[in-house]
């Protein structure tokens, strides 16, 4: 997903387009429907990241701003985590093992996430706003 995205995002600043861009994850529960209707997939929690890409004019000032973004979003998704992990906010485990799978993904061995979607899209230009202020924003309502 991120390479596909990180094409997109590139492939529209070279044809003159939206600097600009989102990255969505979404954990969710299928709900069982009642036949002839499919599951209802019920999203429990979404995280979006807004991303804008900028030219930096060296590769110091490239290696600076990777390394404070990387700091605040790093120090943001321990928050996040630490907010997740009570039990009371969590989809409740299923009684019947044959339902586990309305949670958890089942398809890997020794682990079973919670099943979750990765989306992206490009959107409107940011006008008259810095990386830093963007990023700031973006952190302080996380």
């Amino acid at each position: 997903h991120v390479s596909q995205f990180h094409s997109e995002l590139r492939g529209s600043v070279n044809a003159g387009l939206t600097r600009n861009g989102t990255i969505a994850l979404e954990f969710y529960e299928r709900k069982k429907a009642r036949w002839p209707f499919a599951a209802e997939l019920f999203t429990w929690e979404r995280w979006e990241v807004k991303v804008e890409l900028v030219s930096a004019m060296s590769t110091a000032e490239q290696h600076r701003r990777q390394e404070i973004i990387g700091t605040e979003l790093a120090e943001k998704i321990f928050y996040i985590t630490q907010m997740i992990n009570k039990s009371d906010y969590v989809p409740k485990t299923p009684d019947v093992a044959n339902d586990i799978g309305n949670v958890y993904h089942t398809k890997y061995q020794d682990v079973h996430p919670f099943l979750f979607r990765i989306k992206h899209w490009l959107t409107e230009d940011i006008q008259n706003k810095s990386v830093g202020t963007s990023v700031r924003k973006l952190l302080n309502y996380t």
